[in-house]
């Protein structure tokens, strides 16, 4: 069996980690397009809109460089994503291990680009909003805020409840998750059943290719 890694605090991404939002986040871009008289975006290489920031996204897909055109666009994104949620799935096994990291006393705090509106509302749909100590993630009119800063808020959360936040470990799908935890000195677990590429697996310090791989690396 995998040797635990000792974690006292676990930082979890959402899109890709814990739910598979794909569907939800195409369509909608897709829908922005039409409203936007655009093209229909080339969105074959998930890489290029799961897990970046959305407001780069909606510049690559939109061309725009002016800010209150790419924040109107993004505006047309929210609205479709809000309207595509029932498209939205949680991976199996991810809410099971989350409940039991909770019972096992290990703080658990999420770190997501999503609007945390919509990463609260998620984890009440997952019956996750009592597990986690720490909820972080992007404003609503800006979606897509740094990983970095975003983590350091989670911490913060932690930090401020006493929580034992000396061994903590992100664990997370993209290289946007494993550079933001870096920028706190914090090894990322890559689990491979999210939206990454092998280039990104390589950069992490462990790697889970299945729930009970990542169940091992965490409770042992």
């Amino acid at each position: 069996m995998m040797a635990g890694i000792g974690a006292t605090a676990v930082l979890f991404d959402m899109d890709g980690t814990i739910s598979d939002s794909l569907d939800c986040i195409a369509g909608a871009l897709r829908l922005m397009a039409a409203d936007l008289g655009l093209p229909e975006p080339d969105l074959s290489d998930v890489t290029t809109f799961m897990g970046p920031p959305m407001t780069d996204t909606v510049r690559w897909i939109t061309g725009f460089t002016d800010q209150a055109d790419i924040e109107r666009a993004a505006g047309l994104y929210r609205d479709h994503h809000d309207e595509l949620e029932y498209l939205v799935s949680v991976y199996p096994g991810v809410v099971e291990l989350i409940c039991d990291l909770h019972d096992a006393g290990i703080a658990l705090g999420l770190a997501t680009s999503k609007r945390i509106r919509i990463a609260r509302r998620w984890l009440d749909d997952y019956h996750l909003s009592g597990e986690f100590d720490a909820v972080a993630g992007a404003a609503e009119t800006h979606a897509g805020a740094d990983k970095a800063g975003i983590i350091a808020d989670a911490l913060s959360q932690l930090e401020a409840k006493r929580l034992d936040t000396s061994h903590p470990v992100m664990v997370g799908d993209r290289s946007h998750d494993i550079d933001g935890a870096a920028a706190h000195g914090i090894d990322t677990i890559y689990v491979e059943w999210g939206y990454g590429t092998p280039a990104e697996a390589a950069t992490a310090a462990y790697r889970a290719h299945d729930v009970a791989e990542l169940r091992a690396l965490l409770l042992g």
